[in-house]
């Protein structure tokens, strides 16, 4: 076992072990109103317990016509940006009026998020949006958007009332491509400061570009990000294939509902259908 699995499997056991005590101070207070707790961030006790590794980074060669990759440390290490310091509402504003980017020029209106902003139980992680998206602004609202409202259904979640949805990019990539790092980075900061402000209890990242961005993995396949809890500021993250790959492979279905169960039984949601 490497020491990043160490520290997950260290950071995974003391938020258990906080959850207990959390549970125990109750009975002891006699308080069982089932309000949630404070989830605390374990990060920087398991860094001083177990030393970071350097990860091997293999860099692929890609045509030249392709952007190379951005790895998420560069991204997350930005120079210091105004709109992490923005209220919701002026975050909002800032990104329909955006031009960080090509894909300014090409988009209908900007798809920034929607649903539960008020600490959500799932904070859901998408790429981009697609073409209904677009025409919409809203997130997930297509084909994939039905599909993922039924997995959300099947756990007990629902973006009218305990999710919130949104993307790593807020406008179309033409013709439904993958957000080129270079995008990527530009609208780094509008979902940095939406999961800061909305503060979700858990989140799930939806498809590859979306889990290799949050898992600062670029080179990582789905597969062997799928199923596996992560950690970002301290808010544990679980990645699963995008409605819109199992729509084309009803085969990945099957790890799909694996996954979500897993996110179920972790967040103490009862879990039916299939």
């Amino acid at each position: 076992m490497g020491n990043e699995e160490k520290r997950r499997a260290l950071e995974a056991a003391l938020l258990k072990t906080d959850e207990l005590l959390d549970s125990f101070s109750d009975v002891l207070r006699q308080d069982f109103s089932g309000k949630p707790h404070a989830v605390r961030d374990f990060s920087e006790t398991v860094k001083k317990l177990v030393p970071e590794e350097k990860p091997e980074v293999t860099v692929i060669g890609k045509p030249a016509t392709e952007p190379s990759d951005v790895l998420f440390e560069e991204i997350s290490k930005a120079p210091d940006d105004e709109r992490l310091h923005m209220s919701f509402d002026s975050l909002l504003s800032d990104a329909k009026k955006c031009t960080r980017c090509g894909l300014c020029s090409t988009r209908t209106n900007v798809v920034f998020g929607t649903g539960c902003k008020d600490r959500p139980t799932v904070m859901v992680i998408g790429e981009g949006p697609g073409e209904n998206e677009d025409l919409q602004g809203l997130p997930f609202v297509g084909k994939a958007g039905q599909f993922l409202d039924k997995w959300l259904a099947a756990i007990s979640l629902s973006r009218d009332r305990n999710v919130y949805i949104t993307n790593t990019v807020k406008c179309r990539p033409p013709q439904n491509r993958d957000p080129y790092p270079d995008e990527k980075q530009a609208c780094f900061a509008f979902l940095k400061q939406q999961i800061s402000i909305i503060h979700p209890q858990t989140i799930l990242c939806v498809g590859k570009p979306a889990s290799t961005l949050m898992t600062g993995q670029p080179d990582a396949s789905m597969g062997s990000l799928r199923g596996r809890f992560f950690f970002y500021d301290g808010i544990p993250m679980i990645c699963t294939y995008h409605p819109a790959a199992v729509l084309r492979d009803p085969t990945l279905k099957r790890p799909v509902w694996d996954d979500l169960k897993k996110l179920a039984r972790y967040l103490g949601l009862p879990a039916g259908g299939s």
